[in-house]
């Protein structure tokens, strides 16, 4: 089988990604009327992918992601049908926190898979594909979301959300290809003390890895602190879709996703095409995509105007697309036996980083105005990919000095 079938498979699976979370967000809502409520299933989904990041990437890396993919899928699917009989708040909760576990376990393994499959001088232009790919599932998604939620009802959102994830696993056990060789009979044969204390060794291995590659870990840090933000805007913009027109939130909901996910296509489109995005100008491209992403955030949200808002969101969609593009393609380019380790710590940030915004965003959001709220994350974001581009620049020349007097 072609090996881009494989890129395909994920793009099935955030497809059903992006119908669920719309669909679910939605249902929430409705049922509530509560904007503690919704930041409660988003911090709930967070709190599963938070757990399951402690030691997702230990699992990639010592077990066959190829069925790790599977089952996460399979089971997916399982969790998302179960709200169609069972809509309460209660089980949105449940549902959430169970979405958010196995969605880490499919990432972690599926990003470590990639240079595996396709090669490391591949990897920019693959992880633009996936960006691409992922990006037109959530345009389709959203969108395709928005108008079903609006017209037929969440529950043939979910059972199609549903058919996505088996889709995406059915394709998988069809697959094959050359995978690193697990490493599970050695875990396995071994007691549970062993194990936890073998878990223990492998986390404290790849900390000591990020904290040894300075570049690597102020990628990391302005990675956290944009999940942090995007709790914002991921609790806001339903908000605005509501205060726009409330008869309409799922439509323009998922008008607005949909928007932004073409401006992320056309950046995956043209990042590609790139060739001067190498060594230090990776790091640099990716700080500016996170500035450019966080403006375009601000001022969206800080308007009512459908029409600036759709534009706007476009505009952001494209450096959103290009910040997560970048961080994949960095994160990649570390050696494949500790690679899915080191996507485990970027989902374990990424968790965190959206935990806490969830936490925070409600006291604000009681506090300020929605969009007084944005501009304290996204501005957060901004001066922290400032201070760090700062920081780097100055690293480097204090490099060269070096260089040049010895």
């Amino acid at each position: 089988m072609n090996t881009k079938v494989f890129l395909y498979v994920k793009a099935f699976s955030d497809l059903g990604t992006f119908m669920d979370l719309i669909a679910i967000n939605v249902l929430m809502y409705i049922a509530t009327g509560s904007p503690a409520w919704l930041a409660a299933t988003m911090a709930f989904r967070t709190l599963g992918g938070v757990l399951s990041s402690l030691f997702s990437g230990v699992l990639a890396d010592r077990f066959d992601r190829r069925k790790i993919m599977i089952w996460t899928d399979i089971f997916r699917a399982i969790i998302i049908l179960s709200l169609v009989p069972f809509p309460n708040p209660v089980m949105i909760l449940i549902v959430c926190f169970l979405i958010g576990l196995t969605s880490s376990f499919f990432s972690v393994s599926y990003s470590a898979e990639i240079p595996q499959i396709f090669g490391q001088d591949k990897i920019l232009e693959t992880n633009a594909l996936i960006s691409r790919l992922t990006s037109i599932s959530l345009v389709l998604g959203f969108i395709g979301a928005g108008v079903i939620t609006d017209f037929l009802g969440y529950q043939v959102t979910l059972t199609i959300d549903a058919a996505t994830y088996l889709i995406s696993a059915a394709v998988l056990i069809k697959m094959k290809w050359q995978s690193t060789k697990p490493a599970a009979a050695e875990l396995i044969s071994i007691g549970i003390r062993q194990k936890v204390s073998q878990i223990g060794r492998d986390l404290k291995e790849v900390y000591s890895f990020i904290l040894s590659v300075p570049m690597l870990l102020s990628v990391n840090v302005v990675f956290l602190v944009g999940s942090f933000a995007g709790a914002s805007h991921n609790l806001g913009i339903p908000l605005l879709a509501d205060s726009i027109n409330s008869g309409k939130q799922s439509l323009i909901y998922g008008l607005i996703w949909g928007v932004w996910g073409i401006g992320s296509v056309l950046a995956t489109l043209l990042l590609p095409r790139m060739k001067m995005i190498q060594g230090n100008s990776l790091y640099r491209t990716y700080f500016l995509a996170a500035i450019f992403m966080s403006t375009g955030f601000i001022i969206f949200l800080s308007n009512m105007n459908l029409w600036i808002v759709l534009m706007f969101a476009f505009f952001t969609g494209i450096f959103d697309a290009c910040f997560t593009t970048l961080h994949a393609t960095i994160l990649q380019k570390t050696d494949n036996y500790i690679r899915g380790r080191i996507f485990g710590v970027g989902m374990l940030l990424k968790s965190l980083g959206f935990a806490l915004g969830f936490v925070v965003a409600p006291i604000l959001l009681d506090a300020l105005s929605l969009a007084k709220m944005v501009w304290v994350f996204h501005g957060t974001l901004i001066t922290t990919s400032v201070l760090v581009m700062i920081y780097s620049r100055s690293k480097q020349n204090k490099l060269n000095e070096l260089e040049q007097s010895i």
